[in-house]
Order: C-alpha cells, then structure tokens, then sequence
C-alpha cells in the first residue's frame, strides 16, 4: 500500500530559507501528502515566509521552547503514515519523496535513511556527510552510536516514533543523536539510500554551530542509555563518550571532559581506539589529560610537514 508521507519543519526565524526549503518541496516529482510548519515563536513569522501557492500548514506558538518541543508538536498533529522532520534552512533533492516512498511501501520497513551532502555560503563541503556511500555497515544500532543519523537523513512510520515517545525535551543539543538510539533500540528496521536526498547549510548562527553544548549533551544522551542498550554495545558507548571528553580537552572543555571520561568509565573502561597511535599508548599509562597535553606539545613543536608525515604512519 502506497504510505502517505508528512514533512514537519521546524522555523526559528530562518525567513526566505524557509520559503527555499518549501520550494523545494513544490518540486518533488512525487509530492508529499502533508506539509506542517512549527513556528518556535520568532520574531519574523513562518507564515510570511511561505508560498502562497503551497499547502503548507503553520503551528505557531506563544513561547520558544526548541526545535525537540516543536517536533514533538508536528509528531502530534500529523496525518500521515510516516514523518520526516526537518529544519526550515535545510533543502530536498526533486527525487527524494519517490525515492523514500518507494523504500516505505515495503511495510518490513520503519525507517528509510538517506545520505546528506552539506553547503557552506553555496558551495558543496560534502556530498555523503554521512559516509553511507563507503558503507555505514549494517548493525543499525552501532551506526547510531557512532553519530551516523541526522535530523534530515531519515523518514519514519510515525507509530514507530510516537512507540518511543518522540524527542527528548530536556536536551538542548544533540537530541537527534538520542532519539535515533532510542529508536534504533525499539527495534525500527531500517533500510538505507546510500544517495544524498536532502542538504544542509551550514551556517555560523545554526543552534548545531555551538558544539560545546552539542557535546555536553552528547555525553548525557551516553549516559541516559547505557542502561538500556545490550552489553555487546557497551563499548560503543564507552568509546564514544571518551571521544567526546577527548574533543573537550582540546577546546579547553577541562570540567566537562572529565565528566565525559567519568561517564565512559563508568560504562566500561575506553581503549581510545579512536585516537591516534601515540595518544593510546600514552593514555593507558598516564590517562587522556596526560596523553592530550603531551599531543598538545608535540603539536605546537613539532614543523608540520613532520607532522604529517605522523599522521600518514598511524602516529
């Protein structure tokens, strides 16, 4: 049975970015069956923003509350069988509803996921940000892990979403990183496009752009589910929490960072598998605050054609 599909945006004061976004929507070859716009409060209202040809709904509300308070708003209020969520700045390739409707009429599959190419002021920076093209292999779980899910990247049977409660309110960042573990976890099947079907912009005033919060929540999306996951995945976190903390020492995180290899060893004890050479090695004997301030040291000594020659060695 053909399933029928709903695009919910998010809007924050994004402006003619929301109207390109539902451009894009009006050029599908096969159209979605419902379009919602949650309008977080702005100043500059979705609804000036929208065409006036398109049908294209608006929920507006009297408070900001962020973008996982909004998706579960559109969630709530959708029609259709299955749901993608989206931000009001991010485009869609003309393919990508048939090429995603064609994956879902398949009633085995929950989830359809797509690759993701990104844009800086216009220019391509990536066309697979997700790197399904290389193969993400085909453990759904562990690819959630590791970070391989965006907001954008995936289209899914609203019963599943609404099965696990939405998205998480009380984190500010990284709410998608938990909400695809969570429903990676309640079983979702999930079928992948290794094509990129939709683009973000980066851009210096998105919410994603402050990466301290992103990683702090991060962290706390690790720690809320390591008691859920099956222990063969324990690692997975530990690792990626350590990762984490890894990232926060070099930005000058310290408080955080320790937080971060507190939680990872509270999972189990991280390997750091996914550092360098040198840094491992120096971290299992003095610990990853030693390790990065000798890392750090030897980055700022050390000329950087030496440097690179390191890295190509697996240093």
């Amino acid at each position: 049975m053909r399933p029928s599909i709903s695009v919910l945006i998010t809007y924050y004061n994004e402006r003619q970015l929301l109207t390109e976004c539902l451009q894009s929507i009006a050029q599908q070859t096969d159209p979605p069956d419902e379009i919602l716009v949650y309008d977080d409060c702005s100043t500059y209202p979705a609804s000036d923003y929208v065409p006036k040809d398109l049908p294209a709904t608006v929920l507006r509300a009297e408070e900001n509350r962020g973008p996982s308070h909004g998706r579960n708003a559109l969630l709530k209020a959708s029609k259709s069988d299955c749901v993608h969520f989206h931000d009001s700045d991010d485009l869609f390739e003309a393919t990508w509803c048939e090429r995603v409707r064609a994956v879902l009429v398949n009633p085995a599959v929950d989830w359809a996921m797509t690759d993701v190419s990104s844009y800086r002021d216009g220019s391509l920076v990536s066309d697979n940000v997700l790197g399904l093209k290389r193969g993400a292999g085909d453990d759904l779980l562990r690819m959630c892990i590791g970070g391989v899910a965006l907001v954008p990247s995936g289209t899914y049977r609203r019963a599943n979403v609404m099965a696990i409660g939405g998205y998480r309110t009380d984190l500010w960042q990284s709410e998608d990183y938990d909400f695809h573990i969570r429903l990676a976890l309640s079983g979702a099947r999930c079928e992948i496009i290794a094509d990129p079907l939709v683009s973000i912009r980066l851009r210096a005033e998105s919410r994603s752009r402050d990466e301290l919060e992103c990683r702090r929540c991060m962290v706390r999306a690790v720690h809320d589910v390591a008691g859920k996951v099956p222990e063969a995945y324990r690692r997975d976190l530990t690792e990626r929490a350590a990762d984490v903390g890894c990232s926060l020492l070099r930005d000058g995180a310290r408080a955080d960072a320790l937080e971060a290899f507190r939680i990872a060893n509270s999972i189990g004890k991280p390997s750091f598998r996914n550092q360098r050479k040198m840094f491992r090695w120096l971290a299992r004997f003095g610990g990853p605050e030693f390790a990065e301030r000798v890392a750090s040291m030897y980055r700022m000594s050390l000329p950087e054609q030496w440097r690179r020659k390191a890295v190509k060695a697996g240093l």
